[in-house]
């Protein structure tokens, strides 16, 4: 071999020695996806509404423009498609939530935005999963259609937080079989899929992914719950302290809500009242290994990983939102995941009337 061409394969082979990411990397049509969905923002408490029913969020242009003028490089829509869904055997979707979905999405990638369209809230499905499935199949193989001309900026996501009946074990084969469908419209479009367990981050190994290299794994993580959860009315009375802060300890010991007297959450208060910051339940502690777990798995099986949801409710302290924003972004972005807050402006906003929420943009964006 000439001394040169030694000298250029030396080199090349020492540049893969010092970045070892990005063999893996170029190895997937997944990986290359996820350079279009690293910071996103969730559009939530729209779409997913029942046919009727107002749950206070609306989306315009502005919206878009401010999502783009804020850094972030994609929106994540969830949808309520099944509320929209005709009788079997053909489940023929209304035309009016086609319209609806229509206008941020092509708003968005006219941006220049990346969209993630899901199917959000399909309890039917996830109650019984066999006798639905056909069901699921339809509504997928009529939202691929009409969306096949669009660019490779808009993503499909199967299902929104699969849970109870639809474990990851029982979805692995309907996943499966779902990909098939949509690959019969969109052979090159990029596909997000998550275990059960509410998209756990625990679930993931049971994940049996096929063949199929365009996918993107997507996981939730709202841990520390009783800190992100703090007085949301939905969650129940387990969540009824107010005033947990983000990291503790606090300089005070907190005391719980006579409401939130499960032993469970007892136990997590005197933990969160007394442990220093590194083994504190109410800080990083809640999710970095388990994170780090799931960036092992994904190397291993070289697929990519979006962390779809994360986000704090609004009655959590300003300040310790965004630490824990800052926290479980820089988290992410070190394991190499992409992410989505929720949510834009809704009961976890980001935005807030005209602005960023205090020490939000700081949190997310490092600036």
């Amino acid at each position: 071999m000439p001394v040169i061409a030694r000298i250029f394969r030396g080199a090349l082979l020492l540049w893969v020695i010092l970045q070892p990411g990005r063999a893996a990397y170029a190895q997937s049509p997944g990986h290359d996806a996820l350079r279009l969905f690293k910071r996103g923002a969730n559009f939530g408490n729209y779409l997913e509404a029942l046919p009727g029913q107002d749950w206070g969020a609306h989306y315009s242009n502005s919206d878009l423009d401010h999502v783009k003028e804020e850094d972030f490089d994609h929106v994540r829509l969830p949808i309520a498609w099944s509320h929209y869904a005709g009788p079997a055997p053909g489940y023929k979707l209304k035309p009016e939530i086609f319209g609806k979905v229509d206008e941020i999405v092509t708003n968005a990638l006219s941006r220049g935005l990346g969209a993630i369209i899901n199917i959000h809230h399909f309890d039917d499905f996830t109650t019984d999963p066999a006798a639905n499935a056909n069901k699921f199949y339809a509504i997928w193989r009529q939202i691929a259609k009409y969306y096949a001309g669009q660019p490779n900026r808009l993503a499909f996501e199967l299902l929104n937080e699969p849970k109870d009946a639809a474990t990851t074990v029982v979805l692995n084969s309907i996943y499966a079989q779902a990909i098939k469908v949509v690959r019969e419209s969109n052979p090159s479009r990029t596909i997000f899929l998550g275990p059960s367990r509410w998209n756990s981050l625990d679930e993931v190994p049971k994940l049996k992914l096929p063949a199929d290299k365009n996918l993107i794994v997507t996981v939730h993580c709202y841990d520390p719950f009783y800190f992100t959860h703090q007085g949301a009315s939905w969650a129940g009375p387990d969540v009824t302290t107010l005033g947990v802060i983000y990291p503790g300890p606090p300089a005070q010991p907190l005391t719980p809500n006579p409401n939130a007297a499960k032993k469970s959450v007892v136990n997590w208060l005197g933990r969160y009242n007394t442990l220093p910051a590194g083994q504190n339940p109410s800080g990083p502690t809640a999710f970095t290994a388990r994170m780090e777990k799931v960036a092992a798995w994904a190397k291993e099986n070289n697929r990519p990983i979006h962390l779809g949801e994360f986000g704090a409710y609004e009655k959590a302290d300003p300040a310790s939102r965004a630490r824990y924003y800052s926290d479980m972004r820089k988290t992410a972005e070190r394991l190499g995941f992409g992410w989505a807050i929720w949510d834009w402006k809704a009961g976890f906003k980001y935005w807030d009337g005209d602005k960023p929420a205090p020490g939000m943009h700081e949190a997310l964006f490092g600036k």
